[in-house]
């Protein structure tokens, strides 16, 4: 009996939720590098068809944290620092490009919309609601590119899946939450100037300076994963 629609939306919904805890399993060492992920054993565990694991996998893979060889199977790729670092560097160059665009036309519509989604943004901080203040800092982002108008920046966005390392960093910047979404009204009130030049560097160094923190609370990490006591990494 062929699948409906609603079906096959429900087992791509599961399967993103299995991704990003896959992702966050391997931000936090669950499964480290070389570390084998077998499809039936995995479904299994989370009680899902393999088909579902089997999306969720070959997304993993398409954005480089697992590999696949023949007669090898699926195994944790070497993450580094410097692969994360690159994410950053990419995404602050995308949206610098995209916020260059916005700034002299932004709309007060615009800027409205942005404030509504930092005041949640903050809510779910002091509410210590990490997924939900990490789901509206994807959509704060997102709305600027849209606003922008340059469909090509929202798509590489996506296809780049910009949106799943933020949301897997979120749990791991030392940051305090609250100050995380606070830092969003400064890109706001860099926009009201409508200075192109401005918002560019202002929202450069707001992604960058979001990733050195937890670059460094990875480092860290890593050096009391590496002591004898401890084991490697």
């Amino acid at each position: 009996m062929p699948k409906t629609n609603r079906e096959k939306a429900f087992r791509v919904v599961i399967s993103e939720q299995i991704k990003e805890q896959l992702i966050e399993d391997i931000f936090h060492r669950r499964y480290k590098p070389g570390d084998k992920l077998v499809e039936s054993a995995l479904a299994k565990e989370l009680n899902v068809s393999q088909t579902t694991v089997r999306e969720a996998l070959r997304t993993m893979i398409a954005m480089g944290f697992l590999e696949s060889e023949p007669f090898k199977g699926i195994t944790v790729r070497s993450f580094t620092r410097r692969d994360l670092w690159e994410v950053y560097t990419v995404r602050s160059t995308l949206e610098s490009l995209s916020i260059r665009e916005l700034a002299p036309k932004i709309t007060d519509e615009q800027i409205q919309e942005l404030e509504e989604i930092v005041d949640e943004m903050v809510e779910a901080g002091e509410d210590k609601d990490i997924p939900r203040r990490s789901m509206l800092n994807i959509e704060f982002h997102k709305a600027l590119i849209r606003a922008s108008g340059n469909k090509l920046i929202l798509r590489l966005f996506d296809n780049l899946q910009f949106g799943s390392y933020s949301l897997m960093t979120g749990s791991l910047s030392p940051m305090d939450p609250v100050a995380i979404a606070s830092r969003h009204r400064e890109l706001i009130d860099v926009l009201r100037k409508r200075d192109p030049d401005l918002a560019a560097k202002a929202i450069q160094e707001h992604i960058e300076g979001a990733g050195r923190p937890i670059l460094e609370a990875l480092e860290e990490d890593e050096e009391e994963q590496s002591r004898p006591d401890n084991g490697t990494f």
